[in-house]
This record gives C-alpha cells, sequence and structure tokens, in this order.
C-alpha cells in the first residue's frame, strides 16, 4: 500500500528521516513499527526538490507539518549557496516543528537563510502574528519577484497563500 512522505533532511548516506503526523489509520499505526520491518523507498518524485529550483534566490512557504519537506530543501538549498526565505505559519508557538533545527540552519547558514515564524492564535507571541497573506508577503519578502516558490501546507492554506501570490503578480 503506497504512502508517500517526504524527507524531513537533507539525505546524507547514513539515513533518511521521515517526520510523519498521525492523522489517519496508516499515519496512527507507525509508531508501533518495530526495528527491521521492511519498507520499500524509491523516489525523488515531481519537481519539489533543489535540482529542479533555477533560481538562486527562493521563497519557501510552509504552514504546520508541511514543514517536512521545506526543511530538507532549505537545508538543500543552503548547502548549495543559494539565498532561501522561508515564512512558516502555525497556530501557536507549541505547533512548530523543527524550531531549535531551523534557527541552527539559519545561525549557519551564513545569512543565507532567513526564517520568520507568522502564528495566527498565540496571543503571547511577540513576533509576526495573523496569516501568511499578501501583506505579510509583501512586507517580509520584499524582493519577492527574484525569488522561486515553494510552498507547502494545508489545504485552506496554500488556498489562501496562493491567492495572495497571484495578488502580487507571481506567475502560476
Amino acid at each position: 500500500e503506497a504512502h508517500p512522505f517526504s524527507l524531513s533532511n537533507r539525505p546524507d548516506g547514513r539515513g533518511l528521516r521521515l517526520s510523519i503526523k498521525a492523522v489517519g489509520d496508516f499515519t496512527r499505526r507507525i509508531p508501533a513499527l518495530q526495528p527491521g520491518t521492511p519498507v520499500v523507498i524509491d523516489g525523488p518524485h515531481g519537481v519539489f526538490t533543489a535540482r529542479r529550483c533555477a533560481s538562486e534566490k527562493v521563497l519557501l512557504i510552509a504552514g504546520g507539518i508541511g514543514i517536512t519537506p521545506i526543511r530538507s530543501l532549505a537545508e538543500e538549498l543552503v548547502a548549495a549557496g543559494r539565498s532561501a526565505v522561508l515564512l512558516y505559519g502555525n497556530r501557536n508557538a507549541d505547533g512548530i516543528v523543527f524550531r531549535a533545527e531551523l534557527d541552527a540552519l539559519a545561525a549557519r547558514s551564513g545569512g543565507r537563510l532567513r526564517v520568520t515564524h507568522v502564528l495566527s492564535h498565540d496571543p503571547g507571541w511577540t513576533g509576526e502574528k495573523g496569516y501568511i497573506d499578501r501583506d505579510h508577503l509583501a512586507r517580509l519578502v520584499p524582493d519577492w519577484a527574484e525569488r522561486e516558490v515553494f510552498l507547502c501546507g494545508p489545504p485552506v492554506m496554500m488556498k489562501g497563500v496562493r491567492s495572495a501570490l497571484s495578488a502580487l503578480g507571481v506567475p502560476r
């Protein structure tokens, strides 16, 4: 039974990491898998890879567990010397997946990675608030027109961000 998942860190030749949110019957059973359980891994599939990225400057937009492929992509882009801005939307600070890893990756990127969290339902948050919309994009990424965009998140968030990008004039 096929269940596609994204790698959540850059492959290093020693192992692969998948980060899977338990949202259905199959994903809820994954923690019970025993070491040594055979699995089939193939790919990559599609165009969501640094190899397919044509620009030297990239805008990464993630929502919730959609950070999984974005986190891996950010690491690969930084290693290739590219400039990346990551806007990461969540409801609250507790929902920020890979927070320490993203901070560390940005710190060692030599300024090539900038991470901004945008939280929608966290009254104590002192950073960016609300949803990733046209105003956030224009203000936080003023050079958006020079960047290739990668987007991954829940369907409602992706619909809103696609609309905001379109309103800015970003081609499909």
